[in-house]
C-alpha cells in the first residue's frame, strides 16, 4: 500500500510504502499528463531508481533532490506505517 507524503506545485504527487523487513521503503512519484500519468519509483535508503515512465532527466534530478532532502522524514513515516501492519 502507498501512503501520501506530499503534493507539489504542478500536481507532482509523492507517496511511500511502509518500511519492509529489509529496512527499505518504496517512494513513488506521479504527475498527470494529457494521456495518463508520468510515474517513477525509487527505493530508500539508497535512492536507486527502479523505473521511470515519462519523467525527463531534469525531472529525475528534481525527484532525486526531493528524496535526498526528505529521506529521513519519509523513512520515519514509513517505519510508523510498518508498525500499523504488525
Amino acid at each position: 500500500m502507498l501512503y501520501p507524503y506530499a503534493e507539489f506545485p504542478g500536481t507532482l504527487i509523492v507517496t511511500h510504502s511502509q518500511m519492509f523487513e529489509d529496512n527499505t521503503v518504496l517512494v513513488h512519484f506521479e504527475q498527470p499528463r494529457d494521456w495518463g500519468f508520468k510515474e517513477a519509483r525509487y527505493v530508500l535508503p539508497s535512492g536507486e531508481e527502479l523505473y521511470n515512465e515519462g519523467f525527463t532527466k531534469e525531472e529525475v534530478t528534481r525527484n532525486k533532490r526531493i528524496i535526498s532532502n526528505n529521506k529521513e522524514l519519509i523513512m520515519a513515516y514509513a517505519k510508523i506505517r510498518s508498525r500499523e501492519h504488525d
